[in-house]
């Protein structure tokens, strides 16, 4: 079965289309697969994952033959859904900033008065430099999304990335930052 056929197949959820689909495009999953997960059972799930997920996207109609070929198209589908899948599982853990092991929290509490230290004018300055110890693409993407307050549809469609691309650079972008503000205050004021 050519790839048109089967993804006529796959969108119309015909079985033989489905079966060869499973069949012939396993083998790339599991490769994407190994690069994010090393544990039996959890390669399983995400192997299922992956294939749901690409069937999904299939049917909102995201191939577009003119860009490549389908197989070149799924590993991307399918790179992307494990970065996702990591991303989701690592939002949970704690950035550790030295090997003391000092917890930093997650958001700062609002209730509490601002550190001395980033009072007033001084936060803008902060941030500043910050930004300045960043690579080049973090600060721009991050100057998109927050100084000209672009939606990621256009960071995406300015860079030439896919949506999913530009969230995840963004985030990543976005806690670079924040580790960097954070590393740059005295260790009582993070403590406090």
């Amino acid at each position: 079965m050519d790839d048109t056929l089967l993804i006529e197949g796959l969108r119309t959820r015909d079985d033989d289309a489905v079966r060869a689909y499973l069949e012939r495009y396993r083998p790339l999953f599991l490769h994407c697969i190994s690069h994010f997960e090393q544990e039996p059972t959890a390669r399983d799930d995400l192997l299922a994952d992956l294939f749901w997920h690409a069937l999904e996207r299939l049917a909102q109609d995201a191939f577009d033959p003119a860009r490549g070929s389908f197989g070149t198209w799924l590993y991307r589908v399918a790179w992307c859904r494990c970065v996702d899948v990591k991303r989701q599982q690592n939002a949970r853990r704690c950035i550790r900033l030295s090997p003391e092991g000092d917890h930093l929290l997650e958001r700062a509490d609002p209730s509490a008065p601002l550190p001395e230290a980033l009072a007033g004018a001084e936060i803008g300055s902060a941030v500043r430099r910050a930004m300045a110890q960043l690579p080049a693409e973090e600060r721009s993407l991050l100057m998109l999304r927050f100084v000209e307050h672009r939606t990621l549809l256009d960071i995406a469609a300015a860079l030439g990335i896919t949506l999913e691309q530009a969230k995840y650079r963004l985030k990543r972008a976005s806690s670079a930052l924040r580790r960097e503000l954070l590393t740059r205050l005295p260790k009582s004021e993070v403590a406090g």
